[in-house]
């Protein structure tokens, strides 16, 4: 992955923002997005328009969403199969050989263009490769240096698109510009819908703000979020919490987050957010379905437009939930036996499969032995507090978050 197109967390420095701002100034964000004129009229912005919004950090990541949104420009084209070449090309911007894709000949809103090049990146490759079922076939022989045999069979099928029309295929090409280059970021169906950072920031502040204004005294705080120009993350917490009993002060958090080319167009989930004295506190990821009640909001990328509106409406139903959270974690059984789970934490991260295994830092937080008495289940939230506040790359804290959420709330992990 190029490393100006991953997921990186986003450090709040509280030096350097404010925590507020104007709503106008929010949806400046979606000043040309297609469903600017939806937005305005769900969250009735024109009669708020001059009012802020006060959330812990929401400038700062409002900063940061600009950023992106100013460096690449995000597109999209469609090409028919017969017009598509694919093969590996040395590309002076970046240092390794690239797969490049070549179309011919394309589409851009209604105007018909010819020759473009762009460096495929994320599953871009792939996702075009599936449909002749030999993505792994291909990938193999771009490893072992024999691209031109990769090329002769991407050949084989554009010939058979330009003799047979059950052969050639239209698809959505996800094109961004950055830095004088272009990239493929995606490949789609013509029905696919895209929401974008800039859509999922605002409408998630301006959710959050329309909870606060009809549940007087809620505030929130950004304690976590994380971005690239594909994908944004943002955990924001009810800033006044409540006695969780053994796992101390406790909130209802809500997880943002959205895939502009992946599984999840928009995705609102109800988190715990566990809170120690003097710690940024970690949280707890509920499975779906499970015995403590996660309320979720998922907008797939088949959604059309007019159905999100009608789902965002609903959000309030997904906030607001801290003491039934309390009741149900309660009750959790393993409460009772916290040295058990700190044992299947580390057997996790050590395990020799494992993405953590040389990552000494994490795994000597879960080293000391701890009693299994009720009382040392503190000692266990202590550690789990260490885990989350580690540098380490977004990927790896997100793998790290459910391992910890599902041994703490389940007893195992959700792959096992």
């Amino acid at each position: 992955m190029k490393e100006n197109f991953k997921q990186k967390q986003i450090c709040l420095d509280a030096e350097s923002c404010t925590g507020r701002i104007k709503v106008k100034k929010l949806c400046s964000l979606i000043e040309n997005h297609p469903y600017k004129d939806e937005i305005i009229k769900t969250f009735e912005v024109n009669d708020i328009q001059d009012e802020y919004i006060s959330i812990d950090y929401i400038d700062l990541i409002y900063n940061r969403v600009l950023d992106f949104m100013t460096k690449y420009k995000r597109y999209k084209i469609t090409a028919e199969t017969k017009n598509i070449d694919v093969f590996e090309e040395s590309v002076k911007a970046v240092d390794e050989p690239n797969i490049i894709f070549k179309f011919e000949e394309y589409a851009e809103v209604d105007e018909v263009k010819e020759n473009l090049k762009a460096i495929a990146i994320y599953d871009a490759k792939n996702t075009f490769l599936d449909q002749y079922e030999m993505t792994k076939y291909a990938n193999n022989l771009f490893k072992i240096g024999h691209a031109d045999l990769a090329n002769y069979n991407v050949q084989y099928f554009k010939n058979k698109a330009k003799e047979s029309e059950n052969y050639n295929k239209e698809k959505s090409f996800r094109l961004v510009d950055f830095d004088d280059t272009t990239y493929l970021r995606g490949v789609t169906s013509l029905g696919y819908y895209e929401y974008g950072i800039d859509f999922t920031f605002v409408v998630s502040m301006l959710s959050l703000y329309k909870n606060m204004k009809a549940n007087p005294g809620t505030e929130y705080s950004i304690k976590s979020a994380a971005i690239s120009e594909s994908k944004l993350e943002i955990i924001a917490t009810e800033k006044f919490t409540k006695d969780g009993g053994s796992f101390g002060q406790v909130s209802t958090a809500i997880r943002v987050t959205t895939n502009d080319l992946g599984t999840g167009s928009l995705n609102f989930v109800n988190i715990i957010s566990v809170n120690q004295i003097g710690s940024n506190g970690f949280f707890l990821i509920p499975k779906k379905n499970s015995i403590i009640e996660n309320s979720t909001l998922i907008i797939n990328h088949n959604t059309k437009p007019e159905n999100v509106f009608n789902s965002l409406s609903k959000m309030g139903e997904i906030l607001n939930t801290t003491d039934s959270f309390i009741e149900e974690i309660n009750s959790i059984k393993a409460i009772k036996t916290p040295d058990e789970l700190r044992a299947k934490i580390l057997a996790k991260i050590i395990s020799p499969r494992s993405v953590f295994k040389t990552m000494k830092n994490l795994s000597d937080i879960f080293n000391r032995k701890i009693t299994n008495e009720i009382s040392n289940f503190s000692k266990l939230i202590e550690m789990c507090n260490k885990a989350e506040e580690l540098d380490i790359d977004y990927d790896l804290k997100d793998k790290l978050r459910y391992i910890i959420s599902d041994i703490i709330l389940y007893g195992n992990t959700r792959d096992n």
